[in-house]
């Protein structure tokens, strides 16, 4: 009888520890509920150990969980650095290329700028996750992200390629007069993630408390455009849609939204990559104007 574990059991078990939950685990990888539960089923049965423990707070590791968590995070460190230095040697402009950014960014601004770099290059495949989740550059889950931060982490490198102003915007039509109304008086729209709308709100507005609340800035600024209420937008996505219109003059900006482009270094040297950076650099700062709020 083999009871050894595949590298495949070992994924589904890092995205159970890394997550604590079969549900976000299973989003991870995915695939089902069920199948996550079943796999972990079968790890433990072939270990002969109970891996997890189930508690308020979600899968915890037991003892033995978290020993064997910690091999196989390095084994899992090692398979990814030698995926690196590979695709690090690539010189073809051809293959998978996963890029990884914020849904708005995505689907409010870069979506509609991609056609032209997939024009040139026909025989890259893209992969895009939109996601306000970081997605791991280093455990490969992306190849290279457009990212708003003040400093991206230190075992990645990149561009910065300028900043994004915000604004309060609201629908069209539905500010009436000059003078801007109370905040206080206003449905304010903010994300579900409490974590989000602090960093939001509490950077430009902190007296500010959502009323309805999404779990995409795309849908927020959809939620503005019906008329639902206002929200603080970035100058990029919302300028250009005619069916907004900025509260007051005033825009906000935080080193903490500056642009990035990231990749890992071992990665520097691949021909696609690097165009890909190149392209994303080109097309940001011929707009730089528009992040930056200027353009009205």
């Amino acid at each position: 009888m083999n009871n050894r574990t595949s590298w495949d059991d070992h994924r589904y078990f890092l995205a159970i520890a890394r997550t604590r939950s079969l549900t976000r685990a299973a989003a991870a990888l995915g695939v089902s509920q069920p199948t996550v539960s079943r796999r972990l089923e079968s790890i433990e049965k072939s270990l002969g150990a109970r891996l997890f423990r189930r508690t308020r707070n979600g899968y915890e590791l037991t003892e033995v969980g978290a020993e064997f968590f910690t091999t196989v995070a390095r084994v899992e460190d090692l398979l990814n650095e030698a995926d690196r230095h590979i695709l690090g040697r690539d010189s073809a402009v051809s293959g998978v290329l996963r890029l990884t950014s914020t849904d708005i960014f995505i689907n409010g601004y870069f979506g509609a700028h991609l056609w032209k770099f997939l024009a040139r290059h026909p025989q890259i495949d893209l992969m895009l996750s939109c996601t306000q989740t970081p997605l791991s550059i280093s455990r490969r889950e992306a190849d290279i992200a457009v990212r708003f931060t003040a400093e991206p982490p230190e075992t990645l490198i990149g561009r910065r390629l300028g900043t994004v102003a915000y604004s309060v915007y609201a629908a069209a039509g539905t500010v009436a007069g000059d003078t801007a109304p109370d905040p206080e008086e206003l449905a304010w729209i903010g994300m579900q993630n409490e974590a989000y709308n602090r960093m939001l709100y509490g950077t430009f507005l902190p007296s500010t408390r959502p009323k309805h609340r999404t779990d995409s800035m795309g849908a927020m600024q959809a939620m503005v455009r019906a008329g639902l209420g206002v929200s603080i937008l970035p100058c990029y996505t919302a300028d250009p849609d005619p069916a907004l219109v900025r509260l007051d003059g005033a825009v906000f900006t935080d080193p903490k939204f500056d642009i990035w482009v990231i990749y890992h270094p071992d990665t520097r040297q691949t021909r696609r990559l690097r165009l890909f950076a190149d392209f994303v650099s080109e097309t940001i700062r011929a707009d730089i104007d528009l992040f930056e709020g200027r353009r009205v």
